[in-house]
């Protein structure tokens, strides 16, 4: 078979149900799914399968052929999310006959095992102090992510216009995953740096690049990864890095589950503790410390 796009039974092709599917997302979302599906494409073209016909051993052995190809089980988990979700999409649509995803178990993330970067204290402090000499941009992201918890989209996608008070209280409106609105606080901390990006405009994007245009999530990226630089930190750091410290401190420093789950914007406790409790003290609270003490001092 060498044609490019596989025409179904009631005249729906691959590519047309996949750019349907895609534009269901937000661009950033996009860009990520649209670097999974050309590998399944590419797969069932190299075997002759028609995707719209592909079966369940198919999806399976695909799935195998992208694990060992040394890709992390996290990657290989959001290849299998991007492939369900579309079949998904095309059952419901009575665009296939059965959906060859739907008794495939997602492949399993080992989170503990994950390299999930986050800063200590002592780093946090050196690189909000590098970035306060940088200039305002890093500034405020270097609070926005590291004392507020937003994510590296959400800090590109803020405007002036998001910025306001209420009830005493400087707030910013985020849109978060799924575009979804929230108010989130200014802690007083972070006001001056926040204030100081907006450079007393009344309408434009609250970040800028050094040519005054608004930053999208990758400019977000350089300039923290170019603060973690300057600040002495050695090791690759995101904007998530940023993230993660609030989530561990705020755990770290007694503040209740719950309030920390609502700073993070998770829908559910267990990601707030999965994902966010992993620094070396999380291990030096480990309740084991003390069941081990007790326990040796009945040795004589």
């Amino acid at each position: 078979m060498t044609s490019a796009t596989w025409q179904s039974s009631d005249g729906w092709a691959w590519d047309e149900l996949a750019t349907w599917w895609l534009s269901r997302y937000k661009p950033s979302t996009q860009r990520t799914y649209a670097t999974y599906l050309p590998r399944w494409r590419t797969w069932c073209l190299e075997r002759g399968i028609d995707p719209l016909a592909a079966r369940r051993a198919d999806v399976e052995l695909w799935l195998r052929s992208v694990a060992d190809s040394g890709l992390s089980r996290a990657s290989v988990a959001a290849h299998y999310d991007a492939v369900a979700s579309i079949y998904r999409l095309a059952y419901e649509e009575e665009l296939v006959a059965v959906n060859p995803c739907a008794r495939i178990t997602r492949p399993k993330i080992h989170r503990e095992l994950q390299r999930r970067e986050v800063l200590t204290v002592l780093e946090y402090a050196a690189f909000l102090t590098t970035a306060r000499a940088l200039g305002p941009t890093h500034h405020a992201i270097a609070v926005l992510g590291g004392m507020m918890g937003l994510r590296a989209t959400e800090m590109a996608t803020l405007r002036v216009e998001s910025f306001g008070t209420v009830r005493g209280y400087a707030t910013l409106i985020v849109i978060g995953k799924g575009d979804k609105p929230a108010r989130v606080p200014v802690p007083i901390p972070a006001l001056g740096a926040v204030q100081a990006a907006i450079d007393g405009r009344s309408a434009g994007p609250l970040l800028r690049t050094l040519t005054g245009a608004r930053m999208d999530r990758r400019s977000v990226h350089r300039y923290v990864a170019a603060t973690a630089r300057a600040a002495g930190i050695s090791r690759p750091i995101g904007p998530h890095a940023l993230r993660r410290t609030v989530g561990t401190v705020g755990l770290n420093q007694g503040i209740p589950l719950r309030d920390v789950q609502r700073l993070l914007r998770h829908s559910r406790p267990e990601t707030t503790l999965g994902s966010y409790d992993i620094t070396g003290e999380a291990l030096e609270r480990h309740a084991s410390h003390q069941v081990a003490g007790f326990l040796a001092g009945w040795v004589g």
